[in-house]
């Protein structure tokens, strides 16, 4: 018998090196068989590890987004001038309480050593 490439095959559809009809040697055939199923586990595997690779680069762009507007917000140089501004305000209104009440101290200290030297 001969196979469509012209080798002698015989009569197991072999050839005189060990190949099939198809030009494929039998041991190739069960390596292949063997191989196969690991293979697609393997296949299998790296699937599962490119979607959870997808998983996490969206919960990092997520935990990124979160972090840009919290640094947004306590960074903001727009809201810090207005706190500045306020507090400025609030420590020159402190400043001058407190020379009024400086003031009314040293008054009621002069009265009270008027009174004193009255009597």
């Amino acid at each position: 018998m001969v196979s469509n490439n012209g080798t002698e095959l015989d009569h197991d559809g072999e050839s005189k090196y060990g190949t099939n009809s198809t030009g494929v040697h039998s041991v190739e055939m069960c390596v292949y068989s063997l191989l196969s199923t690991d293979l697609d586990g393997i296949y299998q595997s790296i699937n599962e590890l490119r979607e959870s690779q997808a998983l996490l680069v969206l919960f990092l762009r997520k935990s990124r987004d979160s972090l840009k507007k919290e640094n947004q917000i306590l960074y903001d140089d727009t809201q810090m001038d207005a706190f500045n501004l306020k507090i400025k305000d609030l420590k020159r209104r402190s400043n001058a309480l407190s020379q009024k009440l400086r003031e009314l101290d040293d008054r009621s200290e002069r009265l009270v050593q008027q009174n004193l030297y009255e009597r």
